[in-house]
């Protein structure tokens, strides 16, 4: 009888969780008054308790975390359906065609150096600047079309699979009751697509560019799928307190360290007593470094010279 209001009561150890450790409650100890006269009014304590033992140090931080929390439509909806595997799985396919687009972008540039033919390709009246232009565009809009048509096929098949209704449950009903994000599992879904997509282009940009740089395809490949892979190895090993984890090309690509799991978290980084979310950093970082590194590409090209 009670398995429509499951995930209710799975999230209320959290909601009524120590303040002092954080340790979720007894279900069997909470008070079913409470829960029926201020569920919402707990679950905003809790957040608060989380945040004192987290950001102690950060005002700033909580703060912003109140603020935020305070914007989630309430009461919350919830629609059976969805897992949490289902949004794994987005984030896992655009981790590997992401490395894919890395591999496929690398010779770009250092291929033509290496056969000689670049040399060739110079000559000609579209040479340097409109031939590197020319191909930055081709391969930007050939891996934006792979990668809209293949999150399509793949979200296709998970919403067919469980329904669509599903879409409309809060996402604090899948996660956490005290995620930030004011969005339902369908806006989701449309965030992480687009997340992806700002950092495949910010990650393939900067393999142009080091493409660019390099005399051959192979160093042009392995370096780019190195520096690709970075912000996971840093977080994995540093965890999300180091800037550079967060405002690489890739950083809203990985495992643990993939835009997801920033969004329903509460990593921050701090300059002086300003606290900054990292969703936020990784998005804005990502927007600033497809132009940047595109337009490094095409200086390097048109720089380069042969040996």
């Amino acid at each position: 009888m009670n398995l429509p209001i499951r995930p209710l009561l799975d999230r209320l150890p959290e909601a009524f969780a120590d303040p002092d450790t954080g340790i979720g409650a007894d279900l069997m100890e909470i008070d079913p008054d409470v829960v029926e006269q201020s569920l919402y009014e707990q679950f905003a304590s809790h957040l608060n308790d989380i945040m004192n033992l987290e950001q102690e140090d950060y005002p700033s931080a909580k703060e912003f975390a109140t603020e935020k929390y305070s914007e989630v439509d309430k009461p919350f909806q919830l629609y059976p359906g969805l897992s949490r595997d289902a949004f794994d799985y987005i984030e896992l396919y655009i981790f590997i065609l992401s490395i894919l687009c890395v591999a496929i972008a690398a010779p770009t540039f250092a291929n033509e150096y290496q056969t000689g033919s670049d040399s060739i390709m110079r000559c000609t009246k579209n040479g340097r600047v409109k031939f590197a232009v020319t191909r930055i565009l081709a391969a930007g809009c050939i891996f934006v079309v792979v990668f809209i048509l293949g999150m399509v096929i793949h979200l296709s098949i998970i919403n067919l699979a469980f329904g669509t209704e599903c879409l409309k449950t809060s996402f604090q009903m899948l996660f956490s009751i005290i995620n930030l994000p004011n969005i339902n599992l369908g806006q989701l879904q449309v965030i992480l697509v687009l997340a992806g997509l700002l950092s495949i282009l910010a990650s393939i940009s900067c393999t142009l560019f080091l493409s660019a740089k390099c005399r051959d395809s192979l160093s042009s490949l392995l370096i780019s799928l190195a520096v690709m892979l970075l912000p996971t190895i840093i977080y994995t090993a540093l965890g999300s307190s180091v800037w550079l984890s967060t405002i690489l090309p890739s950083s809203g690509i990985g495992l643990q360290n993939n835009f997801l799991y920033q969004l329903y978290g509460f990593n921050f980084l701090y300059v002086g007593d300003m606290s900054f979310w990292t969703p936020y950093i990784i998005l804005i970082s990502a927007a600033i470094e497809i132009p940047v590194f595109v337009f490094l590409a095409i200086r390097s090209y048109c720089k380069h010279r042969v040996a």
